[in-house]
């Protein structure tokens, strides 16, 4: 079993991010992406289904090790929306406040695209974090592995990515001509936590 190891969780910026494949991710995929095109903004974890099961066992267990490594929290709800980015759909720049921790499930990410009509720092379906400590990069020194207050992550299908919710990230536009569907999620802490 591919379990999430204390491995899939690195430092940027000195703030924990956890980049994850799990298990057979190929095997639940349509059965994750029919829901998703059906109903955008569904809870699909909430559902009764294998997969949903499998996707909500995935996020529990990467939150059980994120949350085990950084804080004494055992009780957690998890919130799930399904998205879908058709051709030039893309999510503006944000966070959530109300959350502890914020993550997505690359359930289909169709080839990236690269044009020449597009801006340089474009990359189909990339994900884009920001540095949250405000004006650090302005005294890095030379070689500095963090002094991009910007760092993309370009994911492929299956990738579950889980980070602290105060980070905005960015997700950039689908330049292909398929859907992009992903799973957003946030983990909420309980208040006996």
């Amino acid at each position: 079993m591919n379990t999430v190891t204390d491995d899939r969780i690195f430092n940027l910026w000195a703030t924990m991010f956890l980049h994850h494949v799990p298990e057979d991710p190929a095997h639940h995929r349509e059965a994750l992406a029919l829901p998703a095109t059906q109903a955008p903004g569904t809870d699909i974890q909430a559902g009764d289904g294998e997969a949903a099961a499998w996707l909500r066992r995935q996020i529990q267990e990467a939150a059980n090790a994120y949350l085990h490594r950084y804080a004494e929290v055992r009780q957690f709800s998890i919130v799930t929306r399904a998205v879908v980015h058709h051709h030039s759909d893309y999510q503006p720049l944000k966070n959530h406040p109300d959350a502890y921790l914020s993550g997505i499930y690359f359930v289909t990410v169709p080839e990236g695209l690269r044009d020449s009509n597009h801006r340089y720092d474009v990359d189909s379906n990339a994900v884009s974090f920001y540095d949250p400590r405000f004006g650090m990069n302005m005294g890095a020194i030379a070689k500095d592995p963090n002094a991009d207050m910007e760092k993309q992550v370009r994911p492929g299908p299956g990738v579950l990515l889980m980070w602290p919710s105060f980070v905005d990230y960015f997700l950039h536009p689908n330049l292909s001509a398929d859907p992009a569907i992903l799973v957003q999620f946030k983990i909420l802490l309980d208040g006996n936590s």
